[in-house]
């Protein structure tokens, strides 16, 4: 996604941590001062499943939300 955001033929909303983790001299980030905190998901290719990541997926479920 910051390719495209890159070219200017784009704009999207992104997690906090992409100014930390992707830092870019092109791409302006800047804060959504009234958005709800954002929740993640883990994700994966369908066709890529193994018994490990099915593992990861239930304990991040069981684990739930995480406070500081």
């Amino acid at each position: 996604m910051l390719p495209i955001l890159a070219t200017g033929e784009a704009m999207s909303p992104v997690h906090h941590q992409a100014i930390r983790y992707f830092p870019r001299p092109d791409i302006a980030y800047r804060p959504i001062r009234d958005a709800d905190p954002a929740q993640w998901s883990p994700i994966w290719r369908t066709s890529s499943e193994t018994d490990a990541v099915l593992a990861f997926a239930e304990v991040v479920e069981e684990l739930g939300p995480l406070r500081k």
